[in-house]
């Protein structure tokens, strides 16, 4: 039954997360963007984390508060422990602490290995892996202290179906998916720490449509996915209290098809 003045692209506030603190990196664009929408539409205030993208970061912000939301810019370059530490601090101090980190930042820089750099293996891994790593083990040896509180990984489905032109992008998201798994282990058992891995969702810009067709084909469902569905995954692991320590894919069933 509809609930007057509700509609069903306003989801209602979640019992379990109306209230609470949801720090997302790489929120200013893209399945980072979607997932603090989402969080801040069932009730999160939303630490709004940014690298280059300052702009888009306080258009999200600005966008959150008018419609009534709490919402805070929190900028940091991925590859420096340092300011991704600065964040943490500041957000915590901002919000009196975290108690939902989504780690959604991400970047996909394409190498062939014939033309390969260290740079370029360097620059996947710093940002894909050390970066994730260090928001949370800051964010949940806070959580863990206070008692509560989860960490979702946005990992990738090439984490075990490697794509050949971007070889480090996919070992980092191999390896944040272990991270993953180790953290759950070491924060139990006052924190969840889980990962989703996506398939083929908002296909880069550039992307030659040839291929896109191909992975569209490669999915069991043949489509790709959007960044609702990821969201709708975070919001799940956010709210599932007995679910710790898995990777959940949502990629229309794209590992199977590849």
């Amino acid at each position: 039954m509809a609930v007057p003045g509700s509609t069903d692209r306003e989801p209602r506030p979640h019992p379990e997360l109306a209230g609470r603190t949801a720090l997302v990196t790489g929120a200013g664009r893209r399945v980072g963007r979607a997932v603090a929408l989402h969080l801040a539409r069932r009730g999160c205030r939303i630490a709004v984390h940014v690298g280059a993208s300052l702009d888009a970061g306080q258009a999200l912000v600005d966008e959150l508060r008018r419609s009534g939301r709490q919402a805070e810019l929190f900028p940091a370059d991925q590859r420096s422990v340092a300011e991704i530490e600065a964040a943490c601090d500041a957000a915590e101090e901002h919000f009196g602490g975290i108690d939902l980190l989504v780690n959604s930042a991400a970047l996909w820089p394409k190498a062939e290995l014939e033309s390969m750099t260290q740079e370029d293996f360097d620059l996947a891994l710093e940002v894909n892996l050390r970066g994730p790593f260090f928001f949370a083990r800051r964010l949940g040896l806070a959580m863990r202290e206070r008692g509560r509180g989860a960490i979702i990984n946005i990992a990738d489905v090439s984490g075990d179906r490697p794509f050949v032109d971007s070889l480090p992008y996919c070992a980092a998201k191999a390896g944040l998916v272990s991270i993953t798994y180790g953290l759950a282990k070491a924060l139990a058992p006052k924190v969840r720490v889980n990962a989703i891995g996506p398939g083929p969702i908002l296909f880069p810009e550039g992307y030659p449509a040839e291929a896109a067709d191909r992975d569209r084909r490669a999915t069991l469902l043949g489509r790709e996915g959007s960044p609702d569905d990821i969201a709708a995954a975070v919001e799940y692991l956010a709210t599932a209290p007995n679910v710790t320590g898995v990777l959940l894919p949502v990629d229309g069933g794209y590992r199977f098809g590849i």
